[in-house]
């Protein structure tokens, strides 16, 4: 105690007040076992007498919830809640912390970093991890399809419990069990119910090919101790996971985004550059209400030597409702248990007409609860439910009236009389962002590369991806994340694409274009527009390669597809290009080297209009369907 007394002293004492600088060597931070305390009152310093630079001597540090302060947080995508945090850049401006190539390890439920009402602020030159992960790897030992059970070992801290099998978020060696004794440090404990489970492969350090056969319920899993590290697992499978294949647990639904790296809120003018996270129990980064984000080598890597199959339970960067330019390049994102990046907007649906002017809205998806949809000043648009198309001119918000997290009052400044109905969408036009995505690597996480639906312009170019599912995502809805907006003006060029769509999940394209309309049979009009895919190489085993619904102006073109037999075709039967409800679509000068050297296939539907082959293409059209 007397250490820590003495190191505020000299927090308070060693800088003078024309300094700038603030060097954490200073304060012989190395001896302490918890910096958090440290590091919160240097910040505290820095913003009282306008230091601009926080630095760390290189080391690694510990950072414990004990004497972390808290804020309520509402993360959009992520669980809501009392977070702790060692970093409160809250209100900074023209700030920069330099880690000085420091390994950052935090324990139990924190958020390292939360970035809220700043400008102008930098975060390099470190990297964040977890002792102990937010969730459990097993590896299969032995399987037996006759008791429908499988053996995993497992290293993580774990809790077997009435059957079931608990994440175990904090070692029973915590430091502050030894210093204080248990009864004090017990509520820092986490246990998390298994769920949300997937098989990986350790040969190749991705997703198992095919995963979906593999499939295990949410309910009705029994977990049994063997011995301790040995676990039996009984469920009900379509097949059983392999010998020596690993499974990864991330815990219930909705219980699992509790402690992304960075969040990020109404903010401007961020740059994160030589950030490496290692782990975190959410997303790597998540950002809303910003503006003008820039990613330089921000990377969500394995660390070297860990062990470890996952890197973020969930997306590795994520930006919602933000405006601006997000740049993203030089980044490589491996091993996530979700998409690389997500670029969107979000719906909130109609809930209540209450006069011509004003509605009640509601966020639909639990997870968004309490994320702020718009405030006085922005442009809006109602968005039918069915067709997804707006029904009214854009229209500036009057007054935003927040009832409780799931319920607002909205007030236009033009009527709304028979333009909206229950269920309707209200898209916020004003926060939508262009984005720069180059230069990056994706591989070997769950799910999607790059999900992209902004009406702003965007580049994707010169990229290095392989996932699990599609390498593109253009979609919005009305149905379960209510994201929005449809592309306008979006290049895609020059990237490398190898062995995509491996998952089984449906069929998958790696470039997916599909508004989610709740009647697939029975909709109109045109979702996105002004999208071009050129100059790209594209490797792949299965069938499908591009699938476009409802965009109005589509180039496809000068792309180098080359078959591979990596794997066995998941979809064999399925059409190389599908073509529904598009207008104005160029397809020409694309190379297609199939093993059978035949031409690939395209099918166009009825409702498409103006669609243009060159018949020097490697495509053939069928018949309309």
């Amino acid at each position: 105690m007397r250490k820590f007394v003495f190191l505020l002293a000299l927090l308070t004492l060693s800088t003078t007040y024309s300094q700038k600088i603030l060097n954490l060597k200073d304060f012989e931070i190395e001896k302490y076992k918890d910096i958090t305390p440290i590091v919160v009152k240097a910040l505290k310093k820095c913003k009282e007498e306008g230091i601009s630079k926080l630095i760390f001597p290189k080391g690694t540090y510990h950072f414990y919830p004990t004497f972390a302060p808290e804020r309520y947080c509402e993360i959009t995508n992520n669980d809501n809640g009392l977070k702790r945090t060692a970093f409160p850049l809250i209100d900074f401006h023209n700030f920069v912390v330099d880690g000085g190539g420091s390994d950052f390890i935090f324990h139990g439920k924190m958020i390292p970093f939360i970035i809220e009402k700043s400008s102008n602020t930098k975060v390099t030159n470190l990297s964040v991890d977890w002792d102990v992960p937010f969730m459990i790897e097993g590896l299969v030992v032995a399987n037996n399809p006759t008791t429908k059970t499988f053996d995993i070992e497992v290293k993580t801290p774990y809790l077997v419990k009435y059957g079931h099998l608990y994440i175990t978020l904090e070692r029973e060696d915590s430091p502050y069990e030894r210093k204080y004794g248990k009864r004090f440090a017990f509520w820092e404990h986490y246990n998390l119910e298994v769920g949300q489970n997937i098989f990986w492969d350790p040969k190749t350090m991705a997703p198992l090919y095919n995963t979906k056969q593999y499939n295990m319920p949410e309910k009705g899993i029994n977990a049994e101790e063997l011995k301790k590290g040995l676990i039996r697992i009984t469920t009900k499978m379509e097949k059983l996971p392999p010998l020596g294949s690993v499974m990864v647990s991330k815990g219930e639904y909705l219980e699992n985004r509790t402690s992304p790296a960075f969040r990020v809120f109404k903010s401007k003018d961020l740059e994160f550059k030589n950030v490496n996270v290692y782990h975190a129990g959410a997303m790597g980064l998540i950002a809303e209400r910003s503006e003008n984000i820039t990613l330089d080598s921000f990377n969500v890597v394995l660390r070297e030597g860990s062990g470890r199959m996952i890197t973020t339970t969930a997306d590795a960067t994520h930006f919602c409702n933000v405006k601006g330019m997000v740049t993203i390049k030089n980044c490589t994102f491996e091993n996530m248990l979700d998409d690389a990046t997500n670029i969107h907007g979000t719906y909130v649906r109609v809930n209540k007409i209450i006069d011509d002017y004003t509605l009640a809205v509601e966020t639909y998806h639990p997870h968004q609860n309490g994320y702020l949809f718009g405030e006085e000043g922005d442009e809006v648009q109602i968005i039918d439910q069915l067709n997804l198309q707006p029904t009214t001119e854009p229209m500036v918000l009057k007054k935003v009236e927040r009832v409780n997290e799931k319920i607002s009052y909205i007030t236009f400044d033009k009527p709304i009389t028979n333009k909206v109905q229950v269920y309707d969408g209200v898209e916020n036009i004003s926060w939508h962002a262009s984005a720069i995505i180059e230069n990056n690597i994706v591989r070997n996480n769950r799910a999607r590369s790059l999900l992209i639906s902004t009406p702003r312009k965007v580049v994707v170019r010169n990229n290095h991806l392989s996932s699990q599912m599609a390498s593109f995502r253009l979609t919005g809805d009305l149905g379960l994340w209510n994201e929005s907006g449809p592309n306008d003006g979006l290049l895609i060029e020059n990237n490398v694409i190898e062995n995509a769509v491996y998952g089984g999940n449906g069929p998958q394209s790696i470039f997916l274009i599909d508004p989610q309309y709740v009647d697939k049979k029975n909709f109109k009009g045109m979702y996105s527009r002004d999208i071009t895919i050129r100059n790209n190489t594209i490797k792949t085993f299965d069938n499908s390669i591009l699938v476009a619904m409802s965009v109005n102006g589509l180039i496809f073109e000068n792309n180098t597809i080359i078959q591979t037999d990596t794997y066995k075709p998941i979809f064999p039967n399925v059409d190389n290009i599908q073509i529904i409800n598009c207008n104005d679509v160029h397809i020409q000068g694309n190379t297609y080297k199939r093993l059978d050297s035949k031409k690939g296939t395209l099918s166009i539907d009825k409702k498409s209009t103006n669609i243009q082959i060159d018949r020097k293409d490697s495509f053939y059209q069928k018949s309309s369907k």
